[in-house]
């Protein structure tokens, strides 16, 4: 008795390319919002650094400082602390990792390729910067200067997040509260 030989025919395997090649239409154009769904990542990674700031002042009654460093591609979470009329910043630790609170942008997870495309506070008196910090009572107020200065409230602040042609802008309201759009 003669074996027959096991294999696929010709027509089995072009019926296969072809249930292929139809799947792949129809998931390629899916595939194309990736950069939708990178920067809402990167943009989540900025509001939670916004709010663990708030959250830490409120937590420990002292100021905390979201700094923006746009040249660095990040953002720090930083403890503002005076003596005097000198202020320094101090590290704040991630309470899972306990290293520095960091979000650098363009790694993951807040999405590869995102960058800090701007960061700008305005506040009560009229100055500007691209840092906000919240006092012990979770309002974000200006931070720096000198004591007077440093008490400034917030009246606008916006941090913006890219990737190509997407962006999202992480807004901050005069009372803490951390919206993206």
């Amino acid at each position: 008795m003669r074996r027959r030989p096991t294999g696929y025919t010709l027509a089995e395997m072009l019926a296969v390319c072809a249930v292929l090649s139809i799947a792949a239409t129809v998931a390629i154009p899916s595939a194309a919002p990736v950069a939708e769904f990178q920067a809402d990542a990167a943009a989540g990674e900025v509001e939670l650094a916004l709010r663990f700031a708030r959250d830490e002042a409120l937590r420990t009654g002292e100021l905390r400082m979201v700094r923006c460093e746009q040249q660095l591609n990040r953002e720090r979470v930083v403890a503002r602390r005076a003596f005097g009329t000198i202020l320094y910043d101090s590290a704040v630790q991630q309470p899972g990792s306990r290293q520095p609170y960091s979000v650098p942008l363009a790694t993951t997870p807040a999405g590869s390729n995102a960058t800090l495309a701007g960061c700008s506070f305005t506040f009560s008196e009229g100055a500007s910067a691209a840092d906000v910090a919240f006092d012990a009572k979770g309002m974000p107020v200006r931070g720096s200067g000198d004591e007077e200065t440093r008490k400034q409230a917030l009246a606008s602040g916006t941090i913006v997040v890219g990737i190509g042609n997407t962006v999202r802008t992480v807004t901050v309201g005069v009372t803490g509260r951390v919206t993206t759009s």
